[in-house]
This record gives C-alpha cells, structure tokens and sequence, in this order.
C-alpha cells in the first residue's frame, strides 16, 4: 500500500511540474506573512495584505506582496521583491534579485539592488544607494540621493 501511495505521490508531482513548471511558488514553499519582528528570518513570504520586515531581518527566497513592501534597515532578501503598491527599503537593506512596484520606490541610504527596479510610480533614491541594474520609473520621475547610482535608465 505505501508504495502504491509513492507512485500515485510521484505521478502527481510529475505532472504538476509539467502543466505550472517549476517556478510555481505553492503554500509549502512561501510563508503566508505580514510582519517579520527585527533579527528575524524567514523563507519566501507571500503576504495577501501589505509586508513589512524589522531591520536586520534575513529573508531567504522571494518576497510577494498584494499591497506595499517595507524592509527594515539592514534586512537582506535573497530573492526577488514583488509589491502590489509601493516599495521602501531602509538604510543598508540589501535585496539579490528585482524589484517591482506599482506604485512609488523608495530606497534608503547604501541601500543596494542586485537586479532591475521597475516601479509605476516615482524612484527616489537614498544617499549612496545603488541599482545594479536597470531602472524604470512608470511617472519618468527619477530622484537621485547625493552619491546614488543606477545601472541604466530605461523609458
């Protein structure tokens, strides 16, 4: 009985990853969270509401959320950041992949993005922060902190 479970187990497996591919996030792989508390850390998070991480958190895969996203000072994500609204990120917040808004991004001072930053709204830049890559503003407002850098602007 349990290896007809296995099989049946597999079989499912096999044609999941044939009809959603493997870059589909499901429940198991993302933490359904709203607040990550400073020095925490966490895996992917999908939030249905707004995120936001206390400084010198640590966040290991992808961050989604419905509404606005906000990494507290010194927080890394090793993944990529989604935010249904807009995107803050707090002095020295590092994120390792890109970062979507639909509405405004604001980083804070040596803030660094490791990927693109495509946002509908205005990108305000921190003191000495840095896009690695390109830099898309949906207003074509761009504001530069003194000492901040982009890897390419695109219209």
């Amino acid at each position: 009985m349990k290896n007809i479970h296995a099989r049946i187990s597999m079989k499912l497996l096999l044609v999941s990853l044939m009809v959603f591919g493997t870059s589909t996030v499901n429940a198991a792989d993302c933490a359904a969270t709203t607040t990550l508390v400073a020095g925490g850390s966490s895996g992917a998070i999908c939030s249905g509401a707004a995120f936001t991480s206390g400084a010198s958190t640590t966040i290991n895969g992808d961050v989604s959320a419905k509404a606005a996203v906000t990494l507290g000072a010194t927080s890394h994500v090793s993944g990529s950041v989604t935010a249904g609204a807009g995107f803050t990120s707090g002095d020295s917040a590092v994120v390792d992949g890109s970062v979507t808004a639909k509405a405004t991004y604001t980083s804070g001072a040596n803030s660094v993005v490791k990927g693109n930053v495509n946002a509908a709204g205005n990108i305000v830049l921190g003191a000495n922060s840095r896009i690695i890559g390109s830099v898309r503003s949906g207003t074509g407002v761009i504001t530069y902190g003194a000492g901040a850098t982009v890897g390419k602007v695109l219209k």
